[in-house]
């Protein structure tokens, strides 16, 4: 977590969260913490939202959310940011549920496919919102870190709105006390005042396989960028059986050697030769 210094408390802060993150449990502490006076903006579908960011009530709205789904939203340093992330595989576990409320297929093939696809943005939030030089200057809190010390990740957060020194008993009063909510089955079932509560376990998820979920934890590279590659050197896109282990080689330098040292690499060079 980075721990946001500032000479001058902000009015609004602008929260950005890859999707189940933590952000609602977020913004519902803040609001336990600071009293029902505390406004937020939920962006996507709310009542009276401006629809942009900044918020053009920025000041009356404190806090808003924002994915940036399409990797637009700026880099304001005239604002300050509240970012919240999770580590991929139990995030795309929980992306899957809400994307089989869409229509989505419930097999362990479609799984793969959506966890292959989700890799793209994911890589590409953490590349911007997570490492950059421009997100040390912010507060960034994982949702793993959220979890296990939620008082600590709360006064972390509330650094954000300026509160330094925030008051013990109302961050303890929040932590036991919020909202929670769990994700399972196509349905998001609330939990009113259960508290800040353990994550799910991902090896009870239906679809888990420890040798699929190893690849999870290693990918680098996205399906576009081995597609790519296959398309350069073998004329055919990867095989979608193939594809998480494909992007969990260390590099497309060393998925290029790969490619180049297979037996069909070598046929097709044949074959172009004779042609």
């Amino acid at each position: 977590m980075n721990l946001l210094r500032l000479r001058h408390p902000p009015s609004y802060v602008i929260g950005v969260s890859w999707p189940r993150s933590g952000h609602h449990l977020m913004a519902r502490l803040l609001r336990l913490y600071y009293g029902p006076n505390f406004t937020y903006c939920g962006f996507y579908g709310q009542a009276e939202c401006c629809g942009k960011v900044p918020c053009a009530r920025a000041g009356t709205v404190r806090y808003s959310k924002n994915h940036d789904f399409d990797g637009t939203l700026p880099q304001d340093a005239q604002h300050r940011y509240l970012i919240q992330t999770r580590a991929f595989a139990p995030s795309v576990v929980s992306n899957f549920e809400l994307y089989l409320r869409e229509g989505g297929q419930d097999d362990a093939a479609s799984f793969a496919r959506f966890a292959s696809a989700q890799f793209t943005p994911w890589r590409a939030f953490q590349d911007k919102w997570v490492k950059s030089d421009f997100a040390r200057t912010q507060t960034v809190i994982p949702y793993e870190a959220l979890i296990r010390d939620p008082v600590t990740a709360l006064t972390y957060a509330l650094t954000s709105f300026g509160t330094r020194a925030p008051d013990p008993l109302r961050l303890r009063a929040a932590v036991s006390r919020v909202d929670g909510e769990e994700v399972a089955q196509r349905r998001i079932t609330p939990r009113p005042g259960s508290g800040v509560h353990a994550p799910r376990d991902v090896t009870q998820f239906r679809h888990y396989d420890a040798h699929l979920f190893a690849y999870l934890d290693k990918l680098t590279l996205t399906r576009q960028e081995v597609n790519r590659l296959f398309r350069r050197h073998l004329g055919r896109d990867a095989a979608e059986g193939n594809m998480l282990a494909l992007q969990a080689s260390p590099s497309l330098e060393a998925l290029e050697r790969m490619i180049l040292g297979s037996p069909e690499y070598t046929s097709r060079r044949q074959m172009l030769r004779v042609v």
